[in-house]
């Protein structure tokens, strides 16, 4: 464990009843981060709640630190949402069926389409309208979570947001928007709430989650983005596990105004594929 003096946390303080006294909680700190560390999740929640209690909500994040193995928090400011930079309407099939659209638990590894975060805001922008208007399509009552690193996060976080949308923070470390999202998710919970189960990543690490999804009951949704002169990183398994695949093409081969093409259904097999252009309407 990576950690040297102690510092007083944002816990709330106890008092001794029969002396009046009050004493503060007191933390080590990671040498990594230089944050405070507190031991698990939940005593990092309590003291978000602790934060926030009686003030205006703050954006502050929590997250897992493979160095002390406790976890931080990080404390922003509000942020200001970007001008929408992609003017676009719903497709007229995703308007068409929400009268009957089954209800979604999104997973957002917003690492994976982009590239390691390569992506511009604009760029990010135009994937999450074309993910949010086309499809899968995202309804009111479908809940959307978004996996990041503390960087990441810090880049993007103006791009996506909602009533229905959350923020996971990973750590600054191979893969810590991905544990990041695996230790968010109740599959249990989800599975009694939801129909389907959308992984936004083609990551091998959502395989094991895909097939206990598969198990509950849920129907799996995976989508991958293809990039320029690249195969769509999209894991065998988690393709060969999951009921529809949809790749969302960053660079439209024949721009057009609808750009959902359902191009293939295997006979005898609960799979298809859905490709679509990601260009302005």
């Amino acid at each position: 464990m990576n950690t040297n003096t102690r510092i007083s946390s944002d816990l709330n303080t106890r008092t001794n009843r029969l002396h009046g006294s009050t004493r503060h909680h007191k933390l080590p700190i990671c040498t990594t981060t230089g944050l405070a560390r507190y031991r698990d999740r939940h005593q990092a929640r309590d003291a978000v709640q602790s934060i926030t209690a009686g003030r205006a909500r703050s954006e502050i994040s929590t997250f897992t630190c493979p160095d002390c193995r406790g976890c931080h928090l990080e404390k922003a400011r509000a942020f200001r949402p970007v001008v929408e930079l992609l003017a676009a309407e719903p497709a007229e099939a995703f308007t068409a069926s929400l009268p009957l659209h089954t209800r979604r638990y999104f997973l957002f590894d917003v690492e994976n389409p982009t590239r390691g975060a390569k992506f511009t805001c604009a760029e990010l922008a135009t994937f999450w309208s074309v993910l949010k208007l086309q499809a899968p399509g995202i309804a009111p009552h479908d809940h959307v979570v978004i996996g990041a690193s503390r960087s990441v996060r810090k880049k993007y976080r103006s791009v996506i947001f909602g009533p229905n949308v959350k923020w996971v923070t990973g750590a600054n470390a191979p893969d810590g928007a991905d544990h990041a999202l695996l230790a968010a998710i109740d599959l249990r919970r989800v599975a009694r709430d939801y129909d389907e189960l959308v992984i936004v990543s083609g990551d091998h690490i959502f395989v094991e989650l895909a097939s206990r999804a598969k198990a509950l009951g849920l129907r799996v949704h995976v989508v991958t983005a293809e990039q320029p002169e690249s195969r769509p990183a999209l894991s065998h398994k988690l393709a060969a596990i999951a009921n529809v695949r949809t790749l969302v093409r960053l660079t439209p081969r024949t721009p057009q105004r609808d750009n959902l093409t359902l191009v293939g259904q295997s006979v005898g097999l609960a799979s298809h594929s859905l490709y679509l252009d990601a260009v302005a309407a």
